[in-house]
């Protein structure tokens, strides 16, 4: 079987959770099918839409280059024709079986159509709140977490996010800032979405509560599947095991470095708990989000004073010495994540979590069972779980023995060829 993957990125350019959990997928297919990517490329140097191509084992990695600096209007944001077009000569070249869309960041919501057009189902992965939510996370620069979609709080959100966007961005505050404006372009872009998720033959969404939140967002929930992600278990299982009765001390939080994700909450409250001789270890990069640029300073400055130590970017080999560094892993997420594949990882390697009560996280743990969870945001509550957590190396061996279940990549790619063979 051709399989074709669409991504807003794909390593080593883009290393993130979901572009990790991709590239073990691309290569577990291609032991069976051939596989290629379309990816957005970031390379520095490339004109603005220019393709260029890698190899990655059997499979091939055709990356093109969008230069978001060129943005002219709200609408270009996610829809771009002459990606649309761009695409289509693409399967007019290489004609695949189907199209698995995992992530349309930064490329079009028409490469959809463009593909059924052609006859070539479509299969689309939601791994975050775009494209209803332009931002992904539905987060507001306050943090506050949007519960449901309001256009008035998308005009007030979008307002100095599209100031703060490459291109013409007085062009696009301007439209924003008439209120009525804004509801119009928001309108419009909700229609879009509609009419091209019309040609999605199967969404597939990580968890539950992501399929709930899309649904109610507006996907058709019959053409819904829930589906976890699959891991390289065989990395997970060189950890090394915690010694039986020993103390819980290093704290570990391990992800991308955004507001978003909670990084701040746990460093005020790694510095609130009471249990003396602990350790906290941050393993991620901090990256430009919404305008802002020095959060990695920022959050130094928080740190200072404290046992805290940052390590930067880590690579998927390094997750055996990564999380064998930790004796419980911290989640402090205040958005609405749509799964947690690092929590699943602690489960692998048996490693007790403490995560926030809020979306996948809150579906992945069971408090008092196989983890602890807390409001999102309360440093305070976060500061006791950590101490509860330190207290008692029994209840961490309880929640490391009580671990979910977690699903290896082969079952995973097994159940996608599944999908794949019904459409066609």
């Amino acid at each position: 079987m051709r399989i074709l993957f669409v991504a807003q990125g794909y390593p080593p350019e883009r290393v993130g959770g979901v572009e990790v959990y991709l590239k073990g997928l691309v290569g577990e297919l291609s032991r069976y099918h051939e596989v290629r990517v379309f990816s957005r490329g970031l390379r520095e140097g490339v004109g603005h839409g220019v393709m260029y191509s890698e190899q990655d084992g059997p499979a091939r990695i055709d990356r093109v280059f969008v230069d978001l600096r060129r943005i002219a209007d709200f609408r270009e944001i996610y829809y771009r024709p002459w990606l649309d077009d761009l695409f289509r000569k693409y399967l007019l070249e290489w004609t695949p079986d189907v199209v698995h869309i995992q992530h349309l960041g930064g490329m079009s919501l028409g490469m959809i159509r463009t593909a059924a057009r052609m006859l070539v189902p479509v299969v689309m992965t939601l791994s975050d709140h775009q494209p209803y939510c332009p931002l992904g996370q539905r987060v507001r620069r306050d943090k506050r977490v949007c519960k449901s979609i309001n256009l008035d709080e998308c005009i007030e959100c979008l307002m100095p996010q599209t100031a703060g966007l490459p291109g013409k961005p007085a062009k696009l505050a301007a439209y924003l800032l008439g209120k009525q404006r804004g509801k119009d372009m928001l309108r419009r872009m909700h229609d879009d979405i509609a009419e091209y998720f019309a040609d999605v033959a199967v969404f597939i969404m990580p968890s539950e509560s992501h399929r709930d939140r899309m649904v109610e967002a507006g996907v058709p929930a019959d053409r819904t599947r829930v589906m976890a992600y699959g891991l390289d278990l065989s990395r997970l299982d060189q950890v090394p095991p915690r010694p039986a009765g020993a103390p819980v001390r290093r704290f570990g939080y391990l992800g991308t470095l955004i507001p978003s994700k909670g990084v701040e909450d746990v460093i005020r409250a790694f510095k609130k708990m009471k249990t003396a001789g602990c350790s906290l270890h941050i393993y991620g990069e901090a990256v430009p989000y919404h305008g802002i640029l020095d959060y990695q300073q920022r959050l130094a400055e928080m740190a200072r004073a404290a046992d805290i130590s940052f390590y930067g970017h880590y690579q998927p080999d390094d997750l055996p010495r990564v999380l064998g560094n930790i004796d419980c892993l911290v989640m402090p997420s205040r958005w609405f994540e749509s799964y947690g594949i690092t929590i699943r990882e602690a489960f692998r390697a048996r490693r007790p979590v403490i995560v926030s009560d809020i979306g996948a996280f809150a579906e992945a743990v069971e408090d008092g069972v196989n983890g602890l969870k807390f409001p999102p945001g309360d440093v305070f509550e976060l500061a006791d779980r950590m101490d509860k957590m330190a207290a008692d190396p029994a209840r961490a061996e309880k929640f490391a023995a009580n671990a979910g279940p977690v699903e290896s990549l082969p079952e995973h790619a097994w159940k996608l060829v599944e999908i794949y063979n019904q459409l066609q």
